[in-house]
């Protein structure tokens, strides 16, 4: 199989130091070698080579998506004062799409704008299963996440849990796992089956945890708040009729089960020291997304303490339904800004964000280890994305988080080119 050389003035492998003027070399859907690009081994010496300007580094790892949202921009556009304001702008234009078929149209189109940004990896919440296969036909890769939500016992018991059994064992192009939507919207026992289910098959858990300010006070109390979408069916939940069981967020989610180190939540916005602590003994890692926290209306993600804490870190667009784009760097760049608000002041913030973009969100869906996916290691996916960045005082990290949001030039998935392009002088820094 022939080889490809693809050179860069810096070259970020994650799993090692930045490389100066440095190389990576693939052949098929892996990677032969990453070094320095004068010290390129003699048997790669003719092949074809590219050379690009700025960092070239590991495909991006986009760690919660909802692609077939991504015709829902118009929400996103908006401007809300909380999760449930938001949450019924959301229901409106949900309860219009009568066509299925917009599904799978809204979800490539998703796909594509997240690879044009350098992701080649999706954490993506699927609904609507005519949203599936879109990561497959856009030739990248993840997990499609398959959603339960709005269950009760008795409906899971009836009909519900053969129904998303059989969604699970229908034909797939990329690997599947389970997503409970939220500890609030399925009753406990649904989620605790859910999670054995996911186990029991070797499947990721993803769910949605700490989004809402008043989400505890349904755990703590059985306060119906958070349910508002659901309007008289908000009574038939199990917490609301029990009055709560008197827990945090976090002690809450762990004592369904949720807490498991195959899992990670979205969001976890609003969770005290202890409840942070708590997910971080039981394995179980963040992604956050602060540009759809913000235009929610929501509180900042306390990016500084789970950094301070220890935390390996994901990071996630979300929906255009909630977010300006699909592109995960600006995401990164307004991390950055709110550690640095919130008094972070560790000399890692750049290596740890960047990290976050690519390995964290690896780690986080299981696919670091085994896949290899997040760093450009021998044996590894040739999976790449290059930014036209410019790097000061060897400061790579730094200049990625702070420049690569819209530079994205060339995403490379399986050693497939899946997006080129050259910047405008629009683009110009």
């Amino acid at each position: 199989m022939k080889s490809k050389v693809f050179a860069a003035d810096w070259v970020l492998p994650i799993s090692a130091q930045p490389i100066r003027n440095g190389a990576v070399v693939i052949a098929g859907d892996r990677i032969l070698w990453v070094g320095a690009a004068d010290e390129l081994p003699a048997e790669f010496a003719d092949s074809p080579c590219e050379t690009h300007s700025g960092v070239l580094m590991p495909g991006l790892v986009n760690a919660h998506t909802h692609l077939q949202y991504t015709h829902f921009d118009e929400v996103g556009r908006g401007s809300y004062t909380s999760f449930e304001h938001w949450s019924d702008a959301f229901g409106l234009v949900y309860d219009e799409v009568t066509d299925p078929s917009d599904w799978r149209e809204a979800a490539l189109d998703g796909a594509r704008q997240g690879l044009a940004s350098g992701t080649t990896v999706f954490a993506e919440i699927v609904t609507n299963d005519e949203a599936r296969g879109a990561l497959d036909a856009c030739q990248v890769t993840g997990i499609e996440y398959l959603e339960a939500i709005g269950e009760f016992g008795d409906t899971w018991r009836n009909g519900g849990r053969d129904t998303f059994l059989a969604r699970l064992e229908a034909p797939s192009s990329v690997p599947i796992g389970v997503s409970p939507h939220a500890p609030y919207s399925l009753d406990g026992a649904v989620i605790s089956d859910l999670v054995q289910i996911a186990i029991e098959r070797e499947m990721r858990v993803h769910s949605h945890v700490g989004e809402s300010s008043v989400e505890a006070a349904l755990y703590r109390d059985g306060d119906n708040t958070v349910l508002t979408a659901y309007g008289d069916l908000r009574d038939e939940f199990e917490l609301v009729r029990k009055g709560g069981v008197g827990h945090t967020t976090a002690e809450y989610a762990d004592s369904i089960g949720l807490l498991v180190p195959t899992a990670h939540l979205a969001h976890a916005i609003y969770l005290d020291r202890a409840e942070r602590d708590l997910l971080l003994s039981r394995g179980t890692q963040v992604a956050l997304c602060p540009r759809s926290n913000k235009v929610i209306g929501l509180d900042a993600p306390p990016v500084a303490a789970y950094l301070a804490e220890g935390h390996e870190l994901a990071v996630g667009t979300d929906s255009l339904a909630s977010s300006p784009s699909m592109d995960l760097m600006a995401d990164v760049a307004l991390l950055g800004v709110l550690a640095r608000e919130q008094g972070y002041t560790g000399d890692d913030l750049y290596e740890r964000l960047v990290r976050a973009a690519t390995l964290g969100g690896a780690m986080a869906m299981g696919v670091a280890d085994s896949l290899g996916y997040g760093v450009l290691a021998v044996g590894g996916p040739a999976d790449l994305a290059v930014f036209d960045v410019e790097v000061q005082d060897g400061e790579v990290e730094r200049a990625v988080v702070e420049q690569a949001a819209g530079r994205c030039t060339l995403t490379v998935s399986a050693g497939r080119v899946v997006h080129e392009s050259s910047l405008t002088p629009a683009d110009a820094r």
